[in-house]
């Protein structure tokens, strides 16, 4: 499963060793498998500012240490290797972002800054309902971080004999539903599908905060299979 979150905040730099900071809180208790973060800040003196990530454990990562940038503006991505220290530990609880400032005079901003996660998947998986069925299966997910969606992703894993059976749809916590999969794919076995965010662009501007569900129908008999598990990838705005 794949999390992204990003906090566009425009937050005054403080001029102090205590600085600036900003806090991005996951509910999700998951074993991190990949990690990056980008930082957007505008300053006039970059090699002033000590930037660090700071995850629920206490471990921290500097990321900026008084280097001088070219302009006005500090726009990085930092992956694993710079981020491996929080590689196998849990997600859950705050991640903090600190920008001190230790110069006089020059006024600066920390704009945006996006995290982004890859989580282990669950080993959970589902039986469908039985064949030619009125009802669909539901799973849901939870999301915890409020927000209005500016894009996102799903992530589908089915093992199936007969794909062709199946009619897959997302529904959000507002009611909106979109139809990911009707009933193609014939004789294709298994299901292992990434539905981007020209698929799902109806949802974007909704809140993203609530219960997500995924609707499976199999609709005709004698193939069944399991929905192994799923999952969304949100950037909000």
């Amino acid at each position: 499963m794949n999390y992204s979150k990003q906090r566009a905040i425009s937050e005054k730099i403080v001029s102090s060793k205590e600085g600036t900071s900003d806090v991005i809180k996951l509910i999700k208790d998951s074993k991190i498998l990949d990690i990056s973060a980008r930082v957007n800040l505008s300053h006039a003196s970059s090699e002033n500012l000590t930037m660090k990530l700071v995850g629920p454990n206490g471990k921290s990562v500097v990321l900026h240490k008084k280097e001088k940038v070219k302009g006005k503006f500090l726009v990085k991505s930092y992956g694993a290797k710079e981020l491996k220290k929080f590689v196998g530990l849990k997600s859950k609880g705050n991640w903090t972002i600190n920008v001190s400032d230790t110069g006089k005079g020059k006024t600066g901003y920390l704009n945006s800054w996006t995290l982004n996660m890859k989580f282990a998947d669950s080993p959970k998986s589902e039986t469908f309902i039985p064949d030619k069925a009125a009802k669909s299966l539901i799973s849901k997910h939870h999301c915890h971080e409020a927000g209005k969606i500016k894009s996102m992703k799903c992530n589908v894993n089915i093992a199936h004999d007969f794909v062709g059976d199946l009619t897959l749809s997302l529904v959000s916590p507002s009611g909106t539903e979109q139809v990911l999969q009707k009933r193609i794919g014939a004789g294709k076995k298994n299901l292992k599908k990434t539905f981007t965010k020209k698929d799902l662009e109806k949802f974007n501007g909704e809140s993203a905060k609530g219960a997500w569900s995924i609707k499976v129908n199999d609709s005709l008999p004698k193939d069944t299979g399991r929905l192994i598990n799923w999952g969304l990838d949100i950037v909000l705005m």
